[in-house]
Order: structure tokens, then sequence, then C-alpha cells
């Protein structure tokens, strides 16, 4: 839940082979370039490029990405910052965390009844005394101030609660498969950049390459031998 600007970048380390077969990475979310707001994803790789899944949605609504997706350096980047561990539902007793100033990925409600989440500032908190439900907990009547980097409110101030507040993580650490993706994306851009402009040959191939991926064909298989010839 991140607007891009200021986003802390990913460390794109080497990982061992222990280290990427570690499961103790953060969950991840991403920030869709269809709407701008961020949702948990998982990941998995296909062939050489990056499938995002966003967690409660069927897999229609998937993105694939692939290296040659990105013409230039900053491109690229602006898709790294796409990615950040999942914020985490603020809770009634954490209100003193939030101050003015600080970045958090917050929901307001919409027409549509949908729940999209995007970033925001903490402009002004409104402090409540809290009270505590029948069930001995804490409740937090406190009312924040946001300032909105993205979406329907953005550059807008709104009011929010804590159950509208998701607090933004300091982990910096990535899901190994997006790293592996970034470093091939940055090798092909880095390669093509010293290999200078495409043959007409090179893009007659990607063109075939691209016509396989869409019908699901296999190159190996003798029936699709004539595509692959021509």
């Amino acid at each position: 839940m991140s607007n891009g600007s200021g986003s802390p970048t990913i460390n794109i380390a080497h990982f061992s082979e222990d280290e990427a077969a570690n499961e103790n990475w953060p969950e991840i979310e991403f920030r869709s370039p269809e709407d701008e707001a961020w949702y948990g994803v998982d990941v998995w790789e296909l062939c050489d490029s990056l499938v995002v899944n966003f967690n409660g949605f069927p897999c229609e609504y998937d993105e694939v990405y692939s290296p040659e997706d990105f013409k230039n350096s900053e491109e690229l980047k602006e898709f790294e910052e796409r990615f950040r561990a999942c914020s985490v539902q603020m809770q009634d007793n954490e209100c003193a965390t939030l101050e003015q100033g600080t970045k958090v990925c917050a929901t307001y409600p919409s027409v549509a009844g949908e729940v999209k989440f995007y970033d925001a500032i903490v402009v002004n908190v409104l402090r409540e005394k809290h009270s505590v439900d029948e069930e001995g907990s804490e409740v937090c009547g406190c009312d924040y101030k946001l300032y909105w980097n993205q979406g329907p409110f953005v550059n807008n101030i709104t009011s929010a609660k804590v159950g509208d507040i998701c607090l933004v993580q300091e982990d910096n650490r990535m899901n190994p498969k997006v790293v592996t993706f970034l470093k091939e994306a940055r090798r092909k851009l880095h390669g093509e950049a010293h290999q200078g402009e495409e043959t007409e040959w090179q893009k007659i191939l990607k063109k075939v390459t691209s016509a396989i991926r869409s019908h699901n064909l296999d190159p190996s298989v003798p029936e699709n031998q004539g595509l692959m010839d021509n």
C-alpha cells in the first residue's frame, strides 16, 4: 500500500537454496495498476514470467508480467515498488502509535460497497477516551484525519476510525520469486540496452513466441513445428 514515491527499495539480495526454500517470508501485498489499490497476493513463476494471484479472487483476475514488459529502469523500479510486506490491521490499543505524519494504508466506504485500501498520511488525531466493551476489550473512539495519496479521494482529507486503518510494515524483505523475476528483468533490460536495436528476425521470433504463449502451443509438438519454421 504505497504511492511509489518514497517507498523503501526491496533488497535485491542473492538467496542461497536454503534461504529460498525458507517459508518464513512475510506475506506480501501488491498495488494493482488496474485501480492503484493494494491487495494481498501470492506469486508464482510461469516460465520466466511472474504471475500475481490476488487473494480471494478467481484466477481470471491474475496478472502476468514478463521480463520484456519493461522499457527502461524507471518502469522496472516503479513495478518493484508495487510490492511490499502486508500491512496489518490496526488494533484499538495501538491508538498511541499514530501521530501526525504517520503513513498508513486505509479504506473509505464507497457507494458501491467495495472495500479497497490506499495509502494515506495521518494529518491529525482527535483523541477520545477509550471505552470497554462487554467482553472487557478496549474500544478506541478516536477520529483520524487522513490525507489520501491514492484512490478516489487523492489529495483530499477525510475522517477514519481505527477499523478503517492498517499499519504499514517496515519489513523490506521480499518473496524470493519476486526478487528472481526482478533480477531477470534487470538482466534482460541491461543486456538489450548494450545489444542495440532488435533485428527484424528477432522481432519475428518474439511475435512467434507471443503467439505460442497466447494459444498455449507447445513448440516441441510436431504439429506446431510448421509455425516455428515459418
